[in-house]
């Protein structure tokens, strides 16, 4: 045969190159999220956890901003390879228009409510608060 003559050997030195070099993207892959050169991460947080990144944003190549949350404050922070700055704590998050629905309503049924205007006559009273003396009835001794 005129031109390139393989044998089993060649074939199985491209077969083992190309599964050394997949190999090799995916470990910088790996290695590039690591960092923080991969997507941005996406909020994972859960009812029951108290601690959660918000969100992030990266800066520059060496430097991100980064969002926490612990319990109902948030905390704003930068960091770098080399250090790491709080920029503002404390922070109140704020609320939506479902969970500060869900937060008057919780209120709204935990206190009664206040009774508006001059007393009711006795005649007028709920049952369950005139009391047995205002209702005419006598105790038995």
């Amino acid at each position: 045969m005129d031109g390139l003559d393989f044998n089993l050997a060649d074939y199985m030195k491209f077969v083992l190159a190309f599964i050394f070099v997949l190999s090799l993207i995916g470990l910088a892959t790996v290695a590039a999220r690591r960092f923080g050169f991969g997507l941005p991460t996406t909020a994972r947080n859960s009812a029951n956890r108290r601690l959660g990144i918000v969100e992030t944003l990266n800066v520059d190549g060496k430097r991100r901003l980064v969002l926490i949350r612990r319990d109902d404050t948030e905390h704003l922070l930068m960091l770098s390879p080399t250090s790491e700055l709080l920029i503002e704590n404390a922070i109140t998050p704020p609320q939506n228009a479902f969970s500060k629905a869900l937060h008057e309503a919780a209120k709204a049924t935990q206190t009664p409510p206040e009774p508006q205007g001059p007393p009711l006559p006795k005649a007028l009273k709920p049952v369950d608060t005139v009391s047995s003396e205002d209702a005419g009835v006598e105790k038995k001794p």
